[in-house]
């Protein structure tokens, strides 16, 4: 249901009826293309997929990064609740020193500055630090996607406190950690499925310039 593959379709087509000679779709691979990867990274996305929205080129521009695996972190942690840990996020990858809330954080969020990004970090953080289940953890994604319903926030986070708590995780890093959580509410993504928002991104980058 992604119209941008359509747009990209059309546009290959109409090169090929102007006599150029475009890869295909699938052959279409641009992630290290350092045209594409300079125009990220300067922000400079109008008319490219999910990059163009103000607050999506703000974050490029500020950032200074243009590479797939930091677009793949951007698409995701852009999220409309997330504006305190995006300034921490660009704090960080800008040199500022940190220090992981917790052991536990710093291995399960090294590829992200010891921050939640992705649905997978709630899930992985729940798991390890407060003793949920697979299936409990899924339920809390569901819950804080609005896609599970039996549920109320406040229910989770009180498992999830009291689960920590069993764990020895001190309060105040049970309220940093569900704030983070309480961050992905209502709309948030998965890895794969930033890693795919990122790819069609890049093509269109490609096809822009």
């Amino acid at each position: 249901g992604n119209r941008s593959l359509a747009v990209i379709r059309d546009a290959l087509a109409a090169a090929r009826d102007h006599g150029a000679d475009p890869p295909s779709y699938a052959e279409l691979a641009v992630e290290d293309d350092p045209r594409c990867q300079a125009m990220l990274a300067r922000g400079e996305t109008m008319g490219c997929f999910y990059v163009e929205s103000p607050a999506m080129r703000l974050l490029q521009t500020r950032s200074g990064r243009g590479d797939f695996e930091h677009l793949v972190i951007h698409s995701s942690i852009i999220r409309p609740a997330a504006n305190e840990f995006i300034r921490e996020y660009l704090d960080r990858l800008h040199g500022r020193p940190w220090a992981p809330l917790h052991p536990t954080l710093e291995r399960l969020l090294e590829g992200t500055l010891g921050l939640m990004a992705y649905q997978e970090d709630v899930a992985r953080v729940a798991i390890e630090l407060a003793g949920f289940s697979h299936h409990e953890a899924d339920r809390l994604r569901k819950v804080l996607s609005k896609k599970e319903h039996d549920y109320r926030l406040a229910d989770m986070r009180e498992r999830f406190a009291a689960g920590a708590q069993q764990q020895g995780v001190p309060q105040p890093l049970i309220e940093a950690m569900w704030d983070m959580m309480a961050s992905f509410a209502g709309y948030s993504f998965c890895k794969s499925h930033s890693a795919s928002y990122a790819l069609v991104s890049f093509k269109c980058c490609w096809l822009r310039d």
